[in-house]
């Protein structure tokens, strides 16, 4: 085999060879020349495994992490509020959070004032409250953090009596300070049960994902091995 040399491969080397390979790369006569270091076949099908194996499989990671982060938040969403007694169901133990917002408006403390905020809360037609506004979504927030904070210490919780939230102006600054509680119980919760079974059928049908990919990514690692680097392996992996 001289230096310069671009002999053609058996036949067998080649049907060997483009076993190995993916469809897209197989051809019917292979050459020395194929085999170089920088441009080689071994360089593209390990390319090929890069952009189709490798980086799905870390982006179907990097949802399964998210999707799994998402639990407490997604769950705590569907457990049920009520500001009456507790009936129906079986007290477990008191929530309450806090949270400093700050408002731009300068009527802010007028429109905490006089319980209008507890109106609004209540009432979705009441005008004052547009969606999207400031105050509504601090409202927002707060219900979430009392929902996600009830989830994670009561985790047989799945409704919250005696809702009450109050405001509290922060002198002239324009922050006020959002302040809700209630009572977890356990109770009947159907909303809650349907979005557990959702997210774990989701959960499933990820992980399912992410071992295929892991499988085939390894399949192709391994034939990726046996592909000549250069024309020097030639003979010994085909």
């Amino acid at each position: 085999m001289g230096l310069f040399s671009n002999k053609e491969l058996s036949a067998a080397q080649a049907e060997k060879l483009n076993a190995l390979l993916p469809k897209k790369y197989q051809q019917t006569t292979w050459k020395e020349s194929d085999f170089g270091e920088r441009e080689g076949i071994y360089v593209r099908f390990s390319q090929f495994i890069t952009h189709n194996h490798e980086d799905p499989l870390i982006e179907a990671k990097e949802a399964l992490s998210q999707h799994r982060a998402s639990k407490l938040e997604t769950l705590a969403a569907q457990l049920k509020i009520f500001n009456t007694e507790p009936y129906q169901c079986v007290p477990i133990g008191m929530v309450d959070v806090g949270r400093v917002h700050a408002f731009t408006a300068a009527t802010t403390g007028e429109r905490f004032a006089g319980g209008l905020i507890g109106y609004a809360i209540e009432s979705a037609a009441d005008k004052m409250w547009t969606k999207g506004n400031a105050q509504e979504k601090a409202v927002n927030q707060v219900k979430l953090d009392l929902l996600k904070k009830a989830h994670a210490l009561y985790p047989d919780g799945n409704l919250i009596f005696k809702f009450e939230i109050d405001f509290r102006e922060m002198g002239s600054s324009g922050n006020v300070f959002v302040y809700a509680r209630g009572t977890v119980c356990k109770g009947k919760n159907k909303a809650l049960q349907q979005a557990e079974k959702k997210f774990s059928e989701k959960s499933s049908e990820m992980e399912e994902k992410v071992k295929a990919l892991e499988a085939r990514l390894k399949t192709m690692r391994e034939k990726c091995k046996k592909v000549p680097k250069n024309k020097a392996e030639i003979s010994s992996k085909l």
